[in-house]
């Protein structure tokens, strides 16, 4: 079930580093330029644009996976977390809407944080790959932090208990995919190999650290974001 070709990023090494400045130098390149075209009344296009970029990279991306003969039904499907969330981000560029900023930030951007932190490369060790990694796993990070300091988008009450709902019910649609598929989507069945200290032990004890760790994150970001810095200045052309 397991596919043993992951490449893991060994936290702190270079290639760590790598990748983490370059996510840091994609963050603020985009909220720099976000910025910048919003005083210009352009924003929507600048956005259209990332998000040309974002379907490109996806469509290369299951290119690469096909040419290489790497993929397969069992593990390529954008059903992990950070894929969903990655489709969640073009949708929300495509059309701002609070359900996918909240999805985004109290979810998405959990797991992603997670992911930059252990990296583990599900295509095997490459340097596309690699660079691909941090593309897609950044922008689930910088799509939500976008709409919060760009677009100066806000929570809504209650939000977190919205999402800590709709993130059982993936939970549990995705279960349902991993028996039929005999995959590991959501590292449902078996824990990813990255040296994560917050998920410990095998199957099921590790589904007990994605419960507590992910209910941390809801409640943190939702606490953080909603109470945290507050923006008197709210759009009225996004719909609640």
């Amino acid at each position: 079930m397991l596919n043993k070709d992951h490449f893991l990023i060994l936290f702190n090494s270079s290639l760590w580093w790598y990748g983490f400045i370059g996510f840091l130098i994609y963050a603020a390149i985009i909220l720099f330029l976000g910025k910048k075209f919003i005083q210009k009344n352009k924003e929507p296009q600048f956005r259209r644009v990332w998000l040309w970029v974002l379907i490109a990279r996806e469509l290369v991306f299951y290119f690469y996976l096909f040419y290489s003969g790497k993929f397969t039904v069992s593990h390529s499907l954008p059903l992990h977390l950070c894929g969903l969330s990655y489709l969640a981000s073009m949708i929300f560029l495509y059309k701002p809407k609070f359900f996918y900023f909240e999805f985004l930030l109290l979810l998405g951007i959990g797991g992603a944080v997670q992911s930059i932190y252990t990296p583990e490369v599900t295509g095997g060790y490459s340097a596309y790959f690699i660079v691909d990694y941090y593309i897609s796993h950044g922008t689930i990070i910088i799509t939500p932090l976008y709409a919060y300091f760009v677009l100066k988008m806000q929570l809504r009450d209650y939000s977190w208990i919205r999402i800590w709902i709709l993130a059982h019910v993936i939970l549990i649609s995705v279960g349902c995919v991993n028996y039929f598929l005999n995959s590991n989507y959501i590292y449902l069945c078996e824990p990813p190999a990255a040296d994560n200290p917050f998920i410990t032990g095998g199957y099921p004890y590790h589904l007990l650290g994605f419960e507590v760790l992910g209910t941390i994150h809801i409640l943190l970001f939702y606490v953080i974001f909603k109470y945290g810095i507050r923006w008197k200045l709210k759009p009225k052309f996004y719909k609640q």
